[in-house]
């Protein structure tokens, strides 16, 4: 691997850590909306105002008493997964960047079944069985999920699209033959679901020699070797020499 892009790979940013619940309930969970029953993903916790003030506490470094959740209702969409009249669901949000201790983890635990009460008043009198994945359990399980950030790495513009994971990369392929990225930290990124492995197949594919080379082959290569192999010392200044593109 290419100095420079080792050397850019040190600035890599995770996205946020991420504390996820998975729970067996012995019956689908007892909203008080009734659109959110039986809908797969429920958004909760915040209004737009509310989110607003919840990223900047999280970019503050402070754990967020009133935290905002995602929570997939597995069953409601699959019934293979759990018995006739159960439901399989599991929830999750977000610590401040950095922030991985098992402490913080639980305390966020907390602040989000009391916001379910909320919302869904005796949902714990429902409860079989609870499995809590903190940031560090998450890591221990998937090394690729850093911190517990399950996005594949930050989604700000600085690490998005031509610049994902890192300047010089810009796409699938790698510097090595044969060798494709196709997890969340490429382009788009996690919020498309399978988009990156349906792009590493496709790169795969046109390689070979079984698809046609097209455009598509330019996403990913044309920047490849821009800064590869840069001295480390110009990584991030945003500036580059002639000499040192490939």
């Amino acid at each position: 691997m290419p100095a420079g892009l080792r050397a850019r790979l040190d600035h890599f940013v995770w996205d946020l850590p991420t504390v996820k619940i998975d729970y067996r309930l012995a019956e689908p969970m007892p909203w008080t909306a009734r659109n959110a029953r039986g809908a797969g993903v429920v958004h909760i916790g915040r209004d737009v105002p509310g989110l607003v003030e919840w990223s900047a506490e999280l970019e503050a470094g402070r754990i967020p008493e009133q935290p905002f959740a995602l929570m997939g209702q597995m069953t409601s969409i699959d019934p293979s997964r759990s018995p006739a009249g159960t439901e399989a669901l599991w929830l999750y949000t977000h610590l401040p960047r950095g922030v991985t201790d098992e402490a913080a983890s639980a305390r966020t635990v907390e602040h989000s079944e009391a916001m379910l009460d909320r919302f869904a008043p005796d949902w714990r009198d429902l409860v079989i069985e609870r499995i809590v994945r903190t940031p560090r359990t998450l890591q221990e399980a998937n090394a690729n999920l850093g911190e517990g950030a399950v996005g594949g790495g930050t989604q700000q513009l600085l690490q998005q699209a031509l610049w994902r994971p890192v300047t010089g990369l810009g796409g699938p392929r790698t510097h090595i033959p044969g060798l494709y990225l196709g997890s969340a930290a490429i382009h788009p990124g996690g919020g498309v679901h399978g988009g990156c492995g349906y792009m590493a197949a496709r790169a795969a594919l046109t390689d070979s020699g079984r698809l046609g080379s097209g455009v598509g082959r330019l996403w990913s290569g044309a920047l490849r070797g821009i800064y590869a192999d840069a001295d480390p010392a110009w990584v991030g200044t945003g500036r580059a020499t002639t000499a040192q593109r490939r």
